[in-house]
C-alpha cells in the first residue's frame, strides 16, 4: 500500500527539496535526474506505472541524499526515455568519487538473479502485508514471511524487496534454497548469491563477512523450511558478523532465531458469502470483484483464456471457485489456466478432485517443479512433517469448521489404533498439533479464551487423501464421530442447567462438524446409540442457532437409518430421538409428521422392558414415565400452536399428572408454561401471570438461559394483552439481554415481532415497521414458519402491519420496512428500545399482577 509520502511525491507540480550543485557529486547527480524527469514531463506517480518501482523509491533516487541502486537508476532513466548506458557510466563515476576505490564492488552483481527484478504478472491484494513487511525491515534485522505452501510468500517477499531497495545502497540479493539437499550448503548458497569467491582453506562465513563489512545490504533467503536448522545458524552468524545486514526470509515455519520477527502470510481475502447474518449484520449483496482472490483469478484467467471474462452471469460461480480454493494464489493461478480446457461451471464441479484437476497440465513451466502442481506442493509439505504430525494432519482433516485445541489433542492423542485416547500421549499430541501450526498447515485464533484451530479446505483435502491411503480411515472416522457426537450428548444432558449457555455456544462452534457427521453414513462398527444419544443435544442447539429446518432433516435421516429400536433395552434412547425429531418438525411447521413421530414413539414404549424403570432414568435413556410425559407435552405444544387451547391444556395436565423430573427436555417446566400461555389466549389474566411467573421462578432456580428468554417473552405478551405496554417493554428488554448470552437467533426474532406490536401501541409505528423489516430477514433462512405458526401471534402481527400502513402510508411504510432489512435485527431492536424511552432502560421486574 503506497504510503503518504509516496503519494505526495507523485503529485504533479509538487516542489522537491532544493539542491545546490556545490554540495557535491550526489547533489549534482540528483539534479541531473530531476532535469531528465522535467524534460519528460512526468510525475513520479506516472513514472511508477511503467518503472515497476513505487513513486517513493523513484523520488528518493533524485533526493541527493545517497546514490540510488543501479537497478533503480535503470528503471528511473527508462521511465523518462533516457539512455541507461550513459547514466550507468555517470553512476559508476559518482560511486568511485563518493565511496573511494577501496569500496568498489567486492560483491559481484552481474550474474546474480535479483530479488527486485520487474515482475511479469500483476501483483494483487497484498497491500497491508507489503506495508507491514516494509515497515518491519526499517527497524528489524530479520523478518520471516511464514505461510502455507502456495500462499504467495516468494512473490510478496520480492515485492517487499523492491519497495525497500532504495534503503540499501549496496544492493539486494537473493539466495534460493529450494534445491538444497541439506543445511550444510546454506553458507555456500549465500556466498554464491553475493558473488563472493571463497579460496581453498578459507572459512566461507568469515570471507563473506570480510566482503560485506560496512555495506548496507538486504539478503532474501527464499524457501527455508526444509533446511531450518542450517538457516537458523547461518542467519544468526551473519547478523552477528554484519551489523548493517538485513535478512528477509520465506518459510513454511519460523526460523526461531532470537532477532526474528514473523509476518504471517494468509490466503487472499475471499468474497463474502451472500448477506451478513440477519441478526447483527447490515444487508448487502457484496460485489465478488471487490475480493483480491477473485481479482487475481480473473486477471490470470483472462490472460490464459482471452475469451474469458467475469460477467454478471458467472461472477457468483467465480466467487465459489475462489472460496473452494481457499484464496490460495497458486491454486487460483493453476485453476485459471484450466479455463483453456473447461468452462468456469465445469471447473467448479471438478474441484472435488482438485489435485487431479490442478495437476501438471496447468503448470507454469518457469517456476520450480514443486509449484507446478498442487499435489507436488503439498507432497513437499507432507515430507517435511514428522510421523506424528502426518497422523495429526490426517485426523484433523476430518474436522469441518475447525477444532478447539483441547479437542484436537484428544483426537490425535492415541498411541495406537484404539478408539480410546491414551492420556500418556497428550504431550506428543500437543507437539504434533503445534508442529502443524508452525508449518502453517493449521492456523489458530483465540475465541472466548480458547484456541481454535482451522485447516484450509485444500489442506484438508490432501490430508483426507493421505488418510485414505494409510489404511487408518475407518479408525480415524470412528474417533472423530465418537468425539463430536459425545459432545452433543453431553450438551443435551446439560440443558436446563447453569451449564446450558456454555454448551449451546460450544455446539454453535461445532455445527459444521455435527452437520458433516449426521449427514454421512456411519462407519462400520459404530453403535446405533452413538448418534441417537447425540440427538438429545440437537433440539435446543438447532432451535437457538436458527437451524430448525436443518435439524429436522438431520433427525429424519437418522430415524430413516434407525427406523426402530435395535433392542428392547434401546427403546428409551430411541424414543428420546423420536421426541427431538417431533419437536424440530413441529417448529419447522410439519404438524402431520410431528403427530406421526409421536405415535411411533408411543407405540415403541410398549416394548420398553420393566427393567428400564418407570420412575427414573436408566443407562439406556429416560424412563418410560418420563418419555410418556414428554410426548404428552409435545402434543400439547402442537395443539397450542394450532390454537386448540382446550386440547393443549388437557395434554399438559396429563403430562404433569405422571410426575416430574429434572430432565433436560424441560418437560415439567414447559407444561406449566404451556398452561400459562393457554390462559393468556383464553383471557384469564390472573391465572396466566401466576403460571408464567411460576415457570420463570423455576427457570431462574435452575440457572438455564433459553427457557427464561421465552418465559420473559410470554410474560411480555401477557402484559401486552392486559394493556400494560410499559411492563411488556421492560420484560422484552430483559429477554433480549438473555438471548444475547446464547446468541439466540429465533428468540430475538420472536422478541422483535412482539416489540413491533408494543411499539405500535406506544404510537411509535415507524419503529414497528423498521423492526418488522429486520425480523423478516430471520424467519425464511431458518426453515421455520413465522412465529412458529402461533395463531394468536400471527393475528397480532397482521394487526400491527395494518396499523403501521394506515399511520405511515404505503410509501413511508415500505421505506421503513426496507430500512429494517438493511439494518439487521439486533440493531433494529436496540434502536426501537431507545426510541421507546425510559421504559426499556430498566430491567425492573414487573409489579404484582392485578388481583
Amino acid at each position: 500500500m503506497p504510503g503518504r509520502w509516496s503519494e505526495l511525491a507523485g503529485r504533479p507540480g509538487r516542489r522537491e527539496q532544493p539542491l545546490d550543485p556545490r554540495e557535491g557529486p550526489l547533489a549534482r547527480f540528483a539534479l541531473g535526474l530531476r532535469a531528465l524527469r522535467h524534460r519528460a514531463g512526468l510525475t513520479y506517480t506516472e513514472m511508477a506505472e511503467t518503472a515497476r518501482y513505487s513513486a517513493s523509491t523513484l523520488s528518493q533516487a533524485a533526493a541527493g541524499q545517497r546514490l540510488p541502486t543501479r537497478e533503480v537508476l535503470r528503471a528511473y532513466v527508462r521511465a523518462c526515455g533516457g539512455d541507461p548506458h550513459g547514466w550507468e557510466e555517470r553512476w559508476e563515476s559518482v560511486r568511485r568519487e563518493v565511496y573511494g576505490a577501496e569500496k568498489q564492488e567486492k560483491v559481484s552483481r552481474a550474474t546474480q538473479r535479483r530479488p527486485d527484478q520487474a515482475e511479469a504478472t500483476s501483483f494483487v491484494g497484498r497491500e497491508p502485508e507489503l506495508a507491514v513487511g516494509s515497515g518491519l525491515l526499517e527497524r528489524c534485522r530479520l523478518v520471516t514471511l511464514v505461510g502455507t505452501g502456495g500462499v504467495g510468500k516468494t512473490r510478496l517477499a520480492r515485492r517487499i524487496v523492491r519497495e525497500v531497495a532504495e534503503r540499501f545502497e549496496d544492493g539486494t540479493y537473493c539466495a534460493e534454497l529450494a534445491d538444497l539437499g541439506s543445511g550444510d550448503a546454506i553458507v555456500e548458497a549465500v556466498t554464491s548469491a553475493f558473488g563472493v569467491q571463497v579460496a581453498a582453506g578459507q572459512d566461507p562465513m568469515h570471507t563473506l563477512a570480510g566482503a560485506l563489512r560496512g555495506r548496507r545490504v538486504l539478503l532474501l533467503l527464499d524457501n527455508c523450511e526444509h533446511v531450518l536448522d542450517g538457516c537458523a545458524h547461518a542467519v544468526r552468524d551473519l547478523l552477528t558478523l554484519l551489523p548493517d545486514l538485513r535478512v528477509l526470509a520465506t518459510s513454511r515455519q519460523p526460523l526461531d532465531v532470537g532477532a526474528e520477527h514473523v509476518l504471517r502470510v494468509r490466503p487472499l481475502d475471499l468474497p463474502a458469502v451472500g448477506r451478513g447474518h440477519p441478526l447483527h449484520s447490515p444487508a448487502g449483496d457484496e460485489d465478488p470483484m471487490a475480493s483480491p482472490a477473485v481479482t487475481l483469478f480473473a486477471d490470470r484467467a483472462e490472460a490464459a483464456s482471452p475469451g474469458f471474462r467475469v460477467t454478471e452471469a458467472n461472477r457468483h460461480t467465480v466467487a465459489r471457485v475462489c472460496r473452494r480454493l481457499d484464496g490460495l494464489p497458486l491454486a487460483l493461478e493453476i485453476a485459471a489456466r484450466r479455463l483453456r480446457t473447461v468452462t468456469i461451471e465445469e471447473l467448479l464441479e471438478r474441484l472435488d478432485h482438485r489435485f487431479r484437476l490442478l495437476g501438471p497440465g496447468g503448470r507454469d513451466r518457469t517456476v520450480h517443479p514443486r509449484h507446478q502442481a498442487l499435489r507436488a506442493l503439498f507432497d513437499w509439505s507432507y515430507e517435511l512433517c514428522t510421523q506424528a504430525e502426518r497422523r495429526a494432519w490426517q485426523q484433523l482433516s476430518l474436522c469441518s469448521g475447525g477444532a478447539l485445541l483441547a479437542d484436537a489433542e484428544q483426537l490425535c492423542g492415541s498411541a495406537g489404533e484404539h478408539d480410546v485416547p491414551v492420556s500418556d500421549a497428550a504431550d506428543d499430541a500437543f507437539e504434533a498439533v503445534a508442529g502443524l501450526v508452525d508449518k502453517s498447515l493449521l492456523t489458530s485464533e483465540e475465541t472466548g479464551g480458547q484456541t481454535r484451530l482451522h485447516m484450509l479446505e485444500t489442506v484438508r483435502a490432501y490430508g483426507q487423501e493421505r488418510l485414505a491411503e494409510s489404511g487408518r480411515a475407518q479408525h480415524a472416522l470412528r474417533r472423530h464421530r465418537a468425539w463430536y457426537l459425545g459432545l452433543a450428548a453431553q450438551a443435551g444432558n446439560a440443558y436446563g442447567s447453569r451449564e446450558e449457555a456454555g454448551w449451546l455456544r460450544r455446539l454453535r462452534a461445532e455445527h459444521p462438524n455435527l452437520r458433516q457427521i449426521v449427514t454421512a453414513p456411519p462407519p462400520v462398527g459404530e453403535p446405533a446409540e452413538t448418534v441417537l444419544r447425540a440427538s438429545l443435544g440437537f433440539w435446543l442447539h438447532c432451535l437457538t442457532s436458527a437451524n430448525v429446518g436443518e435439524g429436522a432433516r438431520w433427525m429424519r435421516k437418522t430415524l430413516e437409518r434407525y427406523p426402530r429400536p435395535l433392542s428392547p433395552e434401546a427403546v428409551g434412547i430411541w424414543c428420546q430421538a423420536v421426541w427431538v425429531a417431533g419437536f424440530l418438525l413441529l417448529l419447522h411447521g410439519d404438524h402431520g409428521r410431528t403427530g406421526d413421530m409421536i405415535s411411533r414413539g408411543e407405540r415403541a414404549l410398549a416394548g420398553m422392558p420393566a427393567a428400564s424403570g418407570d420412575t427414573g432414568p436408566s443407562a439406556h435413556g429416560a424412563s418410560r414415565a418420563e418419555i410418556s410425559a414428554a410426548f404428552l407435552q409435545l402434543r400439547g405444544l402442537a395443539a397450542l400452536i394450532s390454537g386448540d387451547t382446550e386440547a393443549s391444556a388437557a395434554y399438559a395436565r396429563s403430562s404433569l399428572a405422571i410426575g416430574q423430573w429434572s430432565d433436560s427436555l424441560l418437560t415439567h417446566a414447559q407444561c406449566i408454561a404451556q398452561l400459562g400461555f393457554t390462559a393468556v389466549i383464553q383471557g384469564d389474566r390472573a391465572r396466566s401471570t401466576a403460571l408464567l411467573e411460576q415457570a420463570l421462578a423455576m427457570s431462574e432456580a435452575r440457572g438455564d438461559t433459553w427457557h427464561r428468554c421465552y418465559l420473559l417473552w410470554a410474560l411480555a405478551v401477557d402484559h401486552g394483552e392486559a394493556e400494560r405496554p410499559e411492563v411488556a417493554l421492560r420484560l422484552l428488554h430483559r429477554a433480549l439481554q438473555h438471548t444475547g448470552e446464547i446468541d439466540e437467533h429465533l428468540g430475538e426474532a420472536v422478541l422483535g415481532e412482539t416489540l413491533a406490536w408494543v411499539s405500535s401501541s406506544y404510537g411509535d409505528v415507524r419503529s414497528a415497521a423498521v423492526v418488522l423489516g429486520a425480523v423478516d430477514r430471520v424467519w425464511h433462512p431458518s426453515g421455520t414458519p413465522r412465529l412458529f405458526g402461533f395463531a394468536l401471534l400471527t393475528s397480532h402481527r397482521e394487526r400491527c402491519i395494518r396499523n403501521a400502513r394506515t399511520s405511515l402510508g404505503d410509501i413511508e411504510y415500505a421505506r421503513a420496512y426496507q430500512e429494517g432489512q438493511t439494518l439487521g435485527l439486533r440493531h433494529a431492536l436496540e434502536r426501537a428500545f431507545r426510541n421507546n424511552g425510559p421504559a426499556a432502560a430498566t430491567g425492573a421486574r414487573p409489579g404484582p399482577s392485578p388481583g
